[in-house]
């Protein structure tokens, strides 16, 4: 579990200080993500298939949409972060990139020394926030554009194109309905595929497999509701089709890392 949050935010997207020492299972964000370690237990990270080992000399970078997972030893010993949520927009108007190229050639972002000094840098003068409010989104910027500079290029791989309208219909589907419990067997009837085939093809046209796609909504209508929101946690648990807050909890913090209780504290003295 996580012991501490603490969040900035800006036109990028925003950035989080993570205290993780528990297993973050198969999710993917909406936005790109650049995560990098700072101190304590590094653990390893599965983006798209392929394995990042974490260190001062190596980051991850997570493209939108694109599946991945923490996974860390079962001693508890926790790992410091620091995690970029990055608006893909932003990102490729900043790289002069066009729609439906990644940000990432690949997962593993090799770090010079002085870059992952900047890092931690950063880091503390998050942690104290001193004189640093009007600079911080400047810093965090160009950080984020020294990060993509030390990021491979080449060769440039497109993300999933999703053109069946069969799945468009089913995303669709699971958006509108983000707060109710699903039935996948229902949705692939709606769509007029098989279980088997809906799936195959779902996963074929977004990378993702439905399961994993639902939880990405879920996540990010969970976010809205912490953050705008002064619902009781159980009421938030109920609204997104949870039987308890228990459930609920645990599916938060194996999908962000931290307690939905210490994630609102956190966005709520957002810097």
């Amino acid at each position: 579990m996580a012991s501490s949050i603490r969040l900035f935010r800006g036109a990028f997207g925003h950035v989080s200080v993570l205290n993780v020492a528990s297993s973050l299972v198969t999710h993917a964000h909406a936005e790109a993500h650049i995560i990098l370690w700072l101190e304590g237990s590094a653990g390893e990270m599965t983006i798209g298939g392929e394995t990042v080992r974490l260190a001062g000399d190596m980051a991850a970078g997570i493209d939108s949409l694109e599946p991945h997972s923490h996974a860390f030893s079962p001693d508890g010993t926790p790992g410091r972060f620091l995690a970029f949520y990055i608006d893909p927009d932003w990102a490729r108007r900043r790289r002069a990139l066009a729609r439906g190229v990644p940000l990432f050639a690949e997962p593993a972002i090799p770090l010079d020394p002085w870059l992952h000094r900047a890092a931690l840098d950063l880091y503390h003068r998050l942690e104290d926030d001193d004189g640093f409010g009007e600079i911080a989104a400047y810093e965090i910027e160009r950080l984020i554009d020294s990060l993509l500079d030390a990021a491979p290029t080449s060769p440039r791989r497109r993300g999933p194109a999703i053109r069946d309208f069969r799945v468009r219909k089913a995303i669709e589907l699971m958006k509108a309905n983000v707060c109710e419990r699903i039935c996948f067997d229902a949705v692939a009837r709606a769509v007029g595929l098989s279980r088997p085939h809906f799936f195959a093809l779902f996963k074929e046209q977004t990378g993702l497999t439905p399961n994993v796609y639902w939880n990405t909504l879920r996540m990010e209508e969970a976010l809205r509701q912490l953050q705008g929101s002064e619902e009781p946690l159980i009421s938030v648990a109920g609204n997104l089709g949870f039987t308890t807050q228990g459930n609920f909890t645990r599916f938060f913090r194996d999908h962000a890392g931290v307690p939905p209780t210490l994630y609102r504290e956190a966005a709520r003295a957002t810097v």
